[in-house]
């Protein structure tokens, strides 16, 4: 596993990041020549192509997001959509310490649900914010649907570099997150989105056949912290086409304290 620092936010191509990591890992010299899905439309290409010329190689990388549940993207943008009317809500909050929102993990409904479930807590706070003051905690449930919880950071619970004021959320993880996945028996909808992910590969992989192809999966959700031997597995029971040279994880998060980058493992 490679961590390479990346300042700034993800502005960086990702690309680059990782044909950073093959040089500096590898002894390669590869260059950028073309974002070749970019260049041409006619047909499938990978997003990528660099070039080492001393060794006379061609570097090909599609990278593609897998994701569990399925639908962890679009419910984790809902979180924050909802943290953000929140957000909006309570600005009235005095900024004299730091206060907790606790929501679920993955929220569903509509965007416009969402908004009004933060309005209604909101003013549940708004109306008990005596409570909150002497240093009670205030619960709630939002039509049956969506359980929060409101209250000051308990000085016990507050890590240490953190912020002293203002607000932050936390998301509960329920019984359907974090669960044990087998590796040798993926749930139908996985096991289906790893097959589109190669049928996709090896139509944008067909025409560099002498060229290193390499597919870099951004896992997110339950699959973000799988390590190694679980994903080998997975690879021993759904083997990946002859088009796919190497399968790496790539996934961007916090290395250290206000520096994000990212992080690299190869997989098969």
């Amino acid at each position: 596993m490679t961590c390479i620092p990346q300042s700034g936010g993800c502005e960086r191509p990702f690309t680059e990041a990782f044909v950073e990591h093959l040089n500096q890992t590898g002894g390669c010299r590869y260059v950028h020549r073309a974002c070749s899905d970019v260049a041409s439309r006619q047909v499938p290409q990978p997003e990528a192509l660099y070039e080492d010329s001393g060794r006379n190689m061609q570097l090909v990388i599609e990278r593609k997001s897998i994701s569990w549940p399925i639908d962890y993207p679009y419910r984790h943008k809902k979180s924050h959509i909802t943290a953000e009317q929140f957000s909006k809500e309570l600005s009235w909050l005095p900024s004299d310490d730091l206060y907790e929102v606790r929501l679920p993990m993955l929220l569903e409904g509509t965007e416009t649900e969402l908004q009004g479930f933060a309005l209604k807590a909101s003013r549940q706070i708004r109306s008990n914010w005596q409570r909150v003051a002497a240093g009670s905690a205030l619960r709630g449930n939002v039509d049956g649907r969506w359980p929060w919880a409101f209250g000051r950071v308990p000085d016990w619970e507050r890590e240490e570099n953190a912020p002293r004021k203002g607000l932050k959320f936390t998301f509960v993880g329920g019984s359907s997150l974090f669960n044990f996945i087998d590796p040798a028996n993926l749930p139908h909808e996985l096991s289906s989105a790893v097959q589109e992910i190669y049928s996709r590969c090896v139509k944008k992989f067909a025409s560099y056949s002498q060229a290193r192809r390499v597919l870099a999966l951004d896992p997110h959700g339950d699959l973000r912290h799988q390590g190694t031997e679980w994903w080998k597995e997975v690879f021993f029971v759904l083997q990946p086409p002859a088009e796919i040279d190497e399968i790496w994880s790539a996934t961007f998060d916090w290395l250290e304290e206000d520096l994000e980058g990212w992080t690299f493992e190869r997989l098969q």
